[in-house]
């Protein structure tokens, strides 16, 4: 679909959406019961749940012909805590500041696939992840994480461990879905990692601080010539796309940790776990001291409708 008949898309339903919430006076947060939406947001007051048409644009599985419903548009939908569309974009009212120890979302990749809601359709549920020489994705990427656990609880954090699915609206200070690779061939070898196109504006420095101590202390180049739109558009923190995913507030990102069907990598990965987990906490614990919870959580987040794409980070 060209750009041209998306635009038209987006301005029809953004004007549906704003007759829809004009006509049942559905109040902005913190306004005053009664009054228009539009009055006192500057901008369309859209619920938790339903279409934002400003962000229907294309993800790479949208033109898989294995997708559930091949050839029809993305619909995006508001996040939990709804949504202000607005000229220049989306704005994302901040959440509630959490209280208590600061919180680490670690998810396992392709953990529970069969147990996914069918907002995530049928395909997800056949991701079961890559294995070489017997070893399989899963069970690496369990076997890091719970590391990766061990040494954040023992700092004082809180550490959810988070299947496929991830919790609606999931808030936290950091979230990063743990992956590992395969070329088929075992030539590849390095880590990747990315952030969403929609996120806030702290993802360009946790993806920073993940691949300088990630590199430093596994010794793997930063692979970023096969980082790719399916990483940035990953479902787990693509909260313009579905519910169950990161809150837009949520700090996120997705690291594959190495090639499994490369005999280097997948030594480092089953072997030397333990250096592994540490390298992915130092870059979580700089990204933790160098931003606090007063700034994720501190004000709203202006997304622009149309995505950008993140340039992969350069390689070390």
């Amino acid at each position: 679909m060209k750009m041209g008949r998306l635009f038209v898309i987006a301005i029809a339903g953004l004007a549906l959406v704003s007759a829809v919430v004009i006509a049942r006076g559905v109040a902005a947060p913190g306004s005053v019961p009664g009054l228009p939406a539009l009055q006192l947001a500057g901008g369309v007051v859209v619920q938790a749940g339903a279409p934002l048409p400003m962000l229907q644009d294309i993800d790479p599985e949208d033109l898989d012909p294995a997708r559930d419903v091949p050839g029809l548009p993305p619909v995006a939908l508001a996040p939990p805590g709804g949504a202000v569309v607005q000229a220049n974009g989306i704005r994302i009212p901040k959440p509630a500041m959490p209280t208590g120890a600061r919180r680490v979302g670690i998810q396992v990749g392709h953990w529970m696939t069969d147990q996914v809601p069918a907002e995530l359709g049928t395909r997800i549920t056949f991701q079961t992840g890559t294995s070489w020489a017997g070893v399989q994705e899963v069970d690496v990427n369990m076997d890091i994480a719970q590391r990766i656990k061990a040494q954040l609880v023992s700092r004082g954090y809180v550490v959810d461990i988070i299947p496929t699915t991830v919790p609606v609206g999931y808030l936290a200070d950091v979230f990063l879905a743990l992956h590992a690779d395969g070329d088929g061939t075992g030539e590849n070898s390095g880590f990747k990692i990315a952030h969403g196109s929609r996120r806030g504006p702290y993802e360009d420095k946790l993806v920073a601080g993940l691949t300088d101590e990630y590199a430093k202390l596994t010794g793997l180049d930063n692979d970023v010539e096969h980082v790719s739109r399916a990483m940035s558009a990953y479902y787990a923190f693509n909260w313009g796309r579905y519910q169950h995913a990161a809150a837009a507030h949520t700090p996120a990102a997705i690291l594959e940790m190495g090639y499994l069907s490369n005999d280097h990598d997948r030594d480092l990965l089953v072997n030397r776990a333990d250096g592994v987990a540490t390298a992915i906490v130092n870059g979580l614990q700089r990204f933790l001291d160098e931003v606090p919870r007063s700034k994720i959580f501190g004000e709203d987040l202006i997304v622009p409708p149309q995505r950008s794409f993140p340039s992969p980070s350069p390689r070390t």
